[in-house]
């Protein structure tokens, strides 16, 4: 078993840890996240689902209170049924969807674009947007192109290229 903590509030750091590990510096958590330890992303709907069950199911806020994450951000999505977890399959689409042209990465998203599509779907529903809208695949695509999700796998993709590069060369 492998404890892993993934940081929601990472996009206020300024993705510090990813521009110094690519820059091969020497902070703790780009070397774990990157290089030391690292571990896939969301590798399918299945994977993507469980995941958004955390925001309905896992988290509460505030902490023990029995009210979801979801239900506090969106309560009248919350009230109407509407559950993150509806959204894996679009998602998954629109994660597809949104790779750099000629992609030939590993088919697993970071946490950090789930965490900041997800961020945008629960501020979208918390301003009244109807689940229904939020969820089309089309406004998941937008969703997920504001995220930065293609310059992210493009970097996922270099560095791939670049570890395969280095584990050749080591043998």
């Amino acid at each position: 078993m492998r404890l892993c903590v993934i940081s929601t509030a990472s996009v206020q750091f300024f993705d510090e840890p990813l521009g110094l590990a690519l820059a091969g510096g020497a902070h703790a958590a780009a070397r774990f996240m990157l290089a030391s330890a690292p571990f896939h992303g969301v590798r399918d709907e299945d994977e993507l689902g469980l995941v958004l069950d955390g925001y309905d199911l896992a988290l509460q806020w505030p902490a023990d209170s029995g009210i979801s994450y979801t239900e506090v951000l969106a309560p009248q999505a919350w009230a109407a049924g509407s559950r993150m977890h509806q959204l894996a399959p679009c998602l998954m689409q629109a994660l597809q969807a949104e790779l750099p042209a000629g992609y030939s990465g590993p088919t697993d998203y970071p946490m950090k674009t789930i965490t900041q599509v997800c961020r945008h779907v629960l501020l979208r529903l918390a301003a009244g947007a109807r689940p229904e809208d939020v969820g089309r695949e089309a406004v998941l695509r937008e969703i997920v192109a504001a995220s930065g999700h293609r310059l992210l796998m493009s970097l996922v993709a270099a560095l791939g290229q670049r570890q395969r590069g280095v584990r050749r060369s080591a043998t």
